[in-house]
C-alpha cells in the first residue's frame, strides 16, 4: 500500500495531474466530486477543485479540467456548487459510549445554571422512576452556577430518598451522590478514601456526596449495567459524529467488552466511523500479550489509555505547587491534587508498550502529572529506545516552562483539545493564579518546539462539534467573543495549524498519516463538504460552519440540510 502512495505522491510532485500517467494508472473513477474548493492539507497541492474517487480511495485531484478528463461513461459526477471541502475530521480524544449514553437516556445536567435546577431535573426523573432504581447523569458543573460552590448531597437526597442517584460533574472526574447511594455502597464518616481519590467531609466529618477521582469506584461497583448494549451507545454517538464532520475518533478508554462491541459493528458493516481505540491500561499487558496490535479499516487497536492524575476543575490535577484557591488539605498539609495511578505502574505499562509495541497515552492536566508522565516516558526510553513510538500525553493542560520542550525532545505528542480552554479559562486563575496559567493550554509554545498536536474535544465533557473546537484553538474565545482579544493571545493556533490538529496531525498521532488525514491520490477518501470556507470566513463563523456531506471510504454516510 506504501509503495503504491508513493509512486502516486512521486508522480503528483513532479507532474502535476499528469493526465496520461494518471490514465494509465488509475481505475476508472465511480464518482467525480466538481466546482468545489478543496483544502487539501498536502503541501505540495493545496488547493483544488475536483477529486476522483474509486473504490474506497482518491484516484486523482486537481483542477476542473484535469480531473474530468478521467470521467468514464459510467462515471457519477458531483457539482458540489462551489462549497468547500476538507479532509475528513479526526477527534483524537473523545468517549463515544458515554456520548451515547445521554443521547439515549441518562440525564443530561449540562444546562443547569444552578444546583436548584439539578435539584429538579433529578427531582422530575425520581417520579417516573420506580422504587429503588438507579438514577444516573451528570456534565453539571459548578463553576456555572451563582456561588460556585461544589454542592453537597442534603438537597439532592431530600428528593430522592428510595433511589440511588448518581451524577457525575462535567470533567468526569468527580460525582455527586445521594444518601440512598451512599447507604447502599457503605460510604459513611469512618469510610476511607481510596489511594489517588478523595471523599469530601463537612466540617463535622459527614460526607458531602463527592467523590473524586479513584473514590468513585467506591459507587461505581453498586450502580447497574446500562439498559442499552453497548453497541447501542456507539451507533447512537456514531450518528451525531457523522452529522458534525467526523470521520475518526480516538476512543480513548475501551475495555476488552468494548473493543468486541467495535467488532461486531465492524463485521456487520455499521460501524461507519474510522476508530482508534485505546485500550485501558489496567488491561492493557494482557489484551496485548494475548490479541497483539489489531491494525484494521474501521477498528485499530493498537494504543492503551492511562491516567496520572484528575483533572483541574475538580481539583484532582496533580499539582507542583498548591492550589491557590485549596491550599491546604484536610490535615493542613499543602494540597496539591491526586496522583490517581502510581508512576511505577505507568513505567511498567510504558516499558511493555514499547516491547509489545502498542501506543501508550496518559491522561495528565497538572504540571506534576506531566512531568511525572514525562519522567516514566523517558526512563522507558532510556531502557529501550524505539525512534518512531509515539507515545501521548493526553489533554497537557497544564505545563511547567521546563517541560514544554521535552516533548519535541522525546518524540510525544500532546493531544489536546481547544474547548477545554475556552471552558476552562473562566476559573484557572482562581485554581492555580495568573504566573502558572501562562503555562495552560500552550499551544503556540509547543507548536514552536516542532511538535504536533493532535486536537479532540473529550466528548461528552465537551460538545462533539469539531469546529467548536477550531473557533476555539484560532481565538481562544467564548461564543460571545470574550476575553477581548482571547485569553492569553499569544498561545493560539493559526487556522491551518488548527485545521492540521484535527486533521493530518490528529492522523498521525494513530500512525494513520499515509492512509488519512490529507485529500492526496491513494488516500482513503475521507472527505466532508462544508458550507462555508473555514480558512477565510470571519472568526466567528467557524463556530457555525454546517456539515452538508460526509464521505468516508468513498460512501456518503450523512447528508445535510
Amino acid at each position: 500500500m506504501r509503495n503504491w502512495i508513493r509512486t502516486w505522491l512521486s508522480a503528483w510532485l513532479l507532474g502535476g495531474v499528469a493526465t496520461a500517467t494518471i490514465c494509465a494508472q488509475t481505475p476508472s473513477p465511480e464518482t467525480i466530486y466538481t466546482n468545489a474548493n478543496i483544502h487539501t492539507l498536502d503541501p505540495a497541492r493545496p488547493r483544488a477543485e475536483a477529486l476522483a474517487v474509486a473504490g474506497d480511495r482518491i484516484v486523482a485531484i486537481g483542477s476542473q479540467s484535469e480531473v474530468l478528463r478521467l470521467k468514464q461513461p459510467t462515471t457519477r459526477v458531483v457539482d458540489l456548487a462551489g462549497k468547500t471541502v476538507l479532509p475528513g475530521l479526526i477527534d483524537a480524544h473523545c468517549h463515544p459510549a458515554s456520548l451515547g449514553s445521554y443521547a439515549l437516556g441518562h440525564i443530561d445536567l449540562s444546562d443547569a445554571r444552578s444546583f436548584e435546577e439539578v435539584v429538579a431535573m433529578v427531582a422530575a426523573r425520581v417520579k417516573k422512576a420506580d422504587k429503588g432504581e438507579w438514577i444516573i447523569g451528570g456534565r453539571w458543573d459548578h463553576e456555572r452556577w451563582p456561588g460556585r460552590q461544589l454542592p453537597t448531597h442534603d438537597q439532592l437526597s431530600a428528593v430522592s430518598p428510595d433511589n440511588p442517584v448518581a451524577i457525575m460533574r462535567v470533567d468526569g472526574h468527580a460525582g455527586l451522590v445521594n444518601a440512598a447511594a451512599m447507604r447502599q455502597a457503605g460510604i459513611d464518616r469512618d469510610t476511607p478514601a481510596p489511594s489517588g481519590g478523595e471523599i469530601i467531609k463537612n466540617e463535622d466529618g459527614e460526607p458531602t456526596g463527592l467523590l473524586v477521582d479513584n473514590a468513585k469506584e467506591l459507587i461505581a461497583r453498586q450502580m447497574p449495567e446500562s439498559e442499552h448494549h453497548t453497541a447501542d451507545l456507539l451507533l447512537k454517538a456514531q450518528e451525531l459524529c457523522l452529522s458534525a464532520g467526523l470521520t475518526g475518533i480516538h476512543d480513548a478508554h475501551v475495555g476488552p467488552a468494548d473493543v468486541e462491541a467495535y467488532q461486531q459493528l465492524a463485521a456487520e458493516g455499521r460501524l461507519k466511523l474510522r476508530v482508534y481505540a485505546m485500550v485501558g491500561g489496567e488491561y492493557a499487558i494482557a489484551y496485548f500479550g494475548q490479541h497483539g496490535v489489531v491494525i484494521g479499516d474501521r477498528l485499530t487497536v493498537r494504543a492503551a489509555k492511562l491516567f496520572a492524575d484528575g483533572a483541574l476543575g475538580s481539583r484532582g490535577a496533580w499539582l507542583l505547587e498548591a492550589y491557590s484557591d485549596r491550599p491546604r488539605d484536610s490535615e493542613g498539609h499543602p494540597y496539591t491534587g491526586l496522583n490517581v495511578m502510581k508512576p511505577e505502574f505507568l513505567l511498567k505499562i510504558a516499558e511493555d508498550g514499547l516491547r509489545q509495541g502498542y501506543q501508550v497515552c496518559t491522561h495528565a492536566i497538572g504540571d506534576r502529572g506531566n512531568r511525572e508522565t514525562l519522567d516514566a516516558y523517558a526512563a522507558a526510553l532510556s531502557r529501550r529506545p524505539t525512534p518512531d513510538h509515539r507515545f501521548r500525553v493526553e489533554h497537557a493542560q497544564l505545563l511547567h516552562p521546563d517541560d514544554i520542550p521535552r516533548f519535541q525532545q522525546l518524540g510525544v505528542i500532546p493531544s489536546m483539545q481547544p474547548t477545554h480552554c475556552t471552558s476552562d479559562m473562566r476559573w484557572v486563575y482562581a485554581r492555580i493564579g495568573p504566573e502558572r496559567a501562562r503555562g495552560a493550554y500552550a499551544w503556540a509554545s509547543l507548536l514552536r518546539t516542532g511538535v504536533r498536536i493532535a486536537s479532540g474535544s473529550d466528548f461528552p465533557v465537551e460538545l462533539h462539534n469539531p469546529f467548536l473546537g477550531i473557533y476555539a484553538g484560532i481565538t481562544r474565545q467564548d461564543l460571545e467573543g470574550q476575553p477581548p482579544g482571547g485569553w492569553h493571545p499569544e498561545q493560539r493556533m493559526t487556522r491551518m495549524e488548527v485545521l492540521r490538529s484535527f486533521t493530518l496531525d490528529a492522523a498521525y498521532a494513530a500512525f494513520e498519516e499515509d492512509l488519512k488525514g490529507s485529500l492526496e491520490p491513494g488516500k482513503l477518501a475521507d472527505f466532508i463538504v462544508i458550507d462555508r470556507d473555514v480558512m477565510t470566513c470571519p472568526a466567528r463563523e467557524t463556530a457555525d460552519i454546517r456539515v452538508l456531506r460526509t464521505v468516508i471510504g468513498g460512501e456518503t454516510v450523512f447528508r445535510g440540510k
